[in-house]
């Protein structure tokens, strides 16, 4: 049964331990409750999946995200505590602060059980480090790990892909596992066992094969394989499918607009911006590292859908090369900056076509709305896009990308 709770030191006093010394780094407060969540995300992807779960569940809940222009940092709801450690820069100080609470919450309650949601191929050092390493036996924690896009599908494929190299590897992986105490029984380790997050990546995979861990990604039947023993793994795989604008639009009508009060960008701009015209809207989206091969192919779409389509270029939020284009291609605008995931959770209903560079944003695009890519075909994309263009019913209009 879950307590009330109090936040006993507010807002401010989570705001005033940004100046502490490192070893008093910590929350600063006690929020009594029978289940805490942490939260801590490095991509864009995983920070949704987060920050949708942080919306519905209800639970206390300390977050961490390093992409600050995810969410704006006061529109989350009374029962998230932001970690004041934001940002690229400040991953130690962040990792101690999320340590120290945890530890707190373990010494004032020692049955408290805990939720983890971070990046999955960081699952596993951090799942160990902040938990087991501190004594806390994994019984009592259940980790989430988030799903970063083709990222998850394309290590799987490299690494457990081929036959007799896949079981090897898996085999490898676990033995890894196995060899770390996940009991916490040797109480707390003060010299950190495992304090790189960038280390261990693919630990995710097999761990998803154990009680406490779920895998969230877009569709755990995109995993691909030629290793027999590789794909009898994944059936023990504990995975939830799951797609953040299904996500949002299966909250309930007041959680949805909690979501979208924490979000830095305002709806009502790009609803405005495509319903202007009665044509059918189109976009183009751009994520391009060679900003002349990214011109020459907006050029090449712009001519041949212009005048059955109001043409949108949605940029790459790193992009400075298109500020020109509405000038070059007259007719076409640009979409405002922001992550793309945030432009089908705004618009995906009044956008008609869509076509661009093969990347993660294709795990949230109805494939049937798909027009044109630029790319030489299905094959020729990251993993999982080959699976799912490749079975899209319509034609699509592929584009070889110098």
């Amino acid at each position: 049964m879950k307590k009330g709770f109090v936040f006993l030191c507010g807002m401010a006093a989570m705001f005033s331990c940004i100046s502490c010394d490192k070893e008093d780094v910590g929350s600063g407060e006690y929020v009594e409750d029978d289940v805490y969540a942490f939260s801590m995300t490095f991509g864009t992807m995983p920070s949704l999946y987060a920050g949708l779960y942080a919306v519905d569940r209800e639970i206390p809940t300390y977050f961490f995200f390093e992409r600050t222009q995810t969410f704006k940092t006061d529109g989350f709801p009374e029962h998230v505590m932001l970690c004041p450690y934001l940002g690229a820069d400040q991953e130690e100080q962040m990792r101690d602060w999320m340590k120290n609470t945890i530890r707190d919450i373990n010494e004032k309650n020692p049955d408290a059980q805990f939720e983890l949601y971070v990046d999955d191929l960081r699952a596993g050092p951090i799942s160990h480090d902040f938990f087991a390493a501190q004594g806390i036996d994994m019984s009592r924690v259940r980790v989430f790990m988030l799903s970063d896009g083709t990222g998850t599908y394309n290590e799987f494929y490299n690494n457990f892909g081929e036959a007799g190299a896949g079981e090897e590897y898996w085999k490898k992986m676990t033995e890894e596992i196995n060899g770390m105490s996940w009991s916490g029984d040797d109480g707390y380790v003060e010299t950190k066992a495992l304090p790189e997050f960038e280390t261990h990546w693919h630990w995710s995979y097999p761990l998803a094969t154990r009680e406490n861990y779920t895998y969230i990604m877009h569709d755990s039947g995109l995993l691909e394989t030629s290793d027999p023993y590789v794909k009898e793994r994944i059936k023990e795989m504990h995975c939830e499918d799951r797609n953040v604008v299904d996500m949002l639009n299966g909250l309930s009508p007041d959680k949805q607009k909690t979501f979208l009060s924490m979000i830095p960008y305002e709806k009502d701009v790009y609803v405005e911006l495509m319903d202007e015209s009665l044509k059918p809207n189109l976009i183009i989206n751009g994520t391009s590292n060679d900003p002349e091969n990214q011109r020459k192919y907006v050029g090449e779409v712009y001519e041949k859908y212009k005048d059955d389509y109001d043409v949108f270029f949605e940029p790459h939020p790193a992009d400075e090369s298109y500020l020109d284009y509405e000038t070059t291609f007259p007719g076409l605008k640009n979409i405002p900056k922001m992550s793309f995931e945030f432009v089908m959770m705004f618009i995906g209903d009044k956008i008609d076509a869509i076509g661009g560079y093969p990347s993660t944003i294709y795990l949230t695009v109805p494939v049937e709305k798909v027009k044109f890519m630029f790319a030489a075909g299905p094959e020729a994309m990251p993993k999982p896009l080959n699976l799912i263009f490749e079975n899209a019913e319509q034609e699509i209009d592929y584009m070889l990308a110098q």
